[in-house]
């Protein structure tokens, strides 16, 4: 009976063993401590090592963790989701620890570079926003904008003299999110300004002249022709001789005093007073009798006036578009960001057009709308509506 409990104590002892040296080692694993797979001898038994399997597995394999260091520099390939989530965690936390000491921020976007091709006429004119042309007219020129009076270029030439041509310009509130960009134009008799656009009232011209290039400061582009039609606007939605003039001072004045404000400024900073013991020296006063010389007249050019601005992301015609009841006044329409607008837009051209011209348009592309003068009626417009493909 002695000789049997000998044998079995052995054996007992010798599994005790064996389970506490298993647990240790898995303590050691969990601890981050490299060890063995539990697939050593296949490996080896194999004839390849286990670095070598990783080599081949992790990198073909986008389930297999990256390797990963704990604080004393050792490797582990433990697949532990916790562990994962700790580390990354961790090293989220240092980066955002160092960008707040450094009190470094996301660069912003840096600012386009408009194309050289524009750098001359932006030399004349800092309100040049881009080039409209149709192959085979006289439809070629630059287009401006100012956003701060939108007609001020009605009866002048780039450079701001007076010129009954006019020059090209946007209608405000452009934006390219808003997808659509309305040009202005003359209908000049020698077929100038837009003298020529009432020629795409024939489908067979249209045919012909389909693409138009509105080329922006960044970007040049391509617009096919999508429909055609006859306008009018309303007589009180008009500007006035007298309006225009009252813009026209308005403009003239605070152009005035914002360049007298940076000129009084700009002197401020490069010029300083004589100083004296007894103080700064002082103007010499005008002998009596004299009469002090008038102020030299202030004359504006074009990158003085002030006829820039922002309207943001204001849809400012929203009352008048929700009003328009059917007559689709589409000078209310610059901004078709909102999917119920540019559908409204483009069915309308559609179902005003003189002819189709089987062109298709989805929401996201871009409108461009050219307007002028007509006289089928009073205050009669005709409009030429491209769409440019996304």
């Amino acid at each position: 009976m002695k000789h049997k409990y000998a044998i079995i104590f052995p054996i007992i002892i010798l599994v005790l063993v064996t389970v506490a040296a298993a647990a240790g080692m898995r303590h050691k694993s969990i601890s981050g401590i490299s060890q063995e797979p539990e697939n050593a001898d296949v490996i080896a038994d194999s004839g390849e090592s286990s670095n070598n399997m990783t080599d081949t597995n992790d990198e073909d394999d986008p389930n297999v963790p990256d390797e990963a260091a704990d604080n004393s520099g050792k490797s582990y390939s433990d697949s532990s989701t916790a562990e994962r989530m700790i580390t990354e965690e961790e090293l989220r936390q240092i980066n955002d620890q160092s960008m707040a000491e450094t009190g470094s921020e996301e660069m912003p976007e840096p600012t386009p570079t408009p194309l050289p091709k524009y750098n001359e006429y932006l030399e004349v004119n800092p309100y040049v926003a881009g080039w409209l042309a149709v192959d085979g007219s006289k439809i070629d020129g630059p287009v401006v904008y100012t956003p701060g009076s939108q007609n001020y270029f009605l009866h002048r030439a780039l450079d701001g003299s007076d010129s009954e041509r006019g020059t090209y310009f946007i209608a405000i509130n452009w934006q390219e999110k808003f997808n659509h960009t309305l040009i202005y134009g003359h209908n000049m008799k020698d077929g100038t300004g837009f003298g020529s656009l009432l020629k795409y009232a024939d489908s067979a011209y249209a045919k012909k002249h389909n693409i138009i290039h509105f080329d922006t400061l960044y970007e040049d582009r391509d617009y096919e022709v999508l429909g055609v039609f006859y306008s009018q606007v309303q007589e009180e939605e008009l500007e006035t001789e007298e309006d225009r003039a009252a813009a026209d001072k308005m403009i003239e004045e605070r152009s005035i005093a914002k360049l007298e404000e940076e000129t009084a400024k700009s002197e401020d900073e490069t010029v300083s007073p004589q100083v004296t013991e007894a103080g700064p020296e002082a103007e010499p006063e005008a002998e009596s009798g004299t009469v002090s010389e008038a102020e030299p007249e202030v004359k504006l050019t074009v990158r003085d006036l002030d006829i820039g601005g922002d309207w943001g992301d204001a849809d400012i015609y929203r009352e008048e578009k929700d009003q328009d009841d059917g007559r689709f006044r589409y000078y209310y329409y610059t901004d078709l960001e909102d999917r119920s607008d540019f559908d409204y837009y483009v069915s309308n051209v559609k179902d005003r057009s003189l002819y189709d011209t089987g062109v298709q348009v989805e929401w996201g592309d871009e409108l461009l709308t050219l307007s002028t003068c007509s006289y089928q009626v009073k205050n009669g417009r005709f409009v030429v509506v491209a769409v440019h493909h996304r």
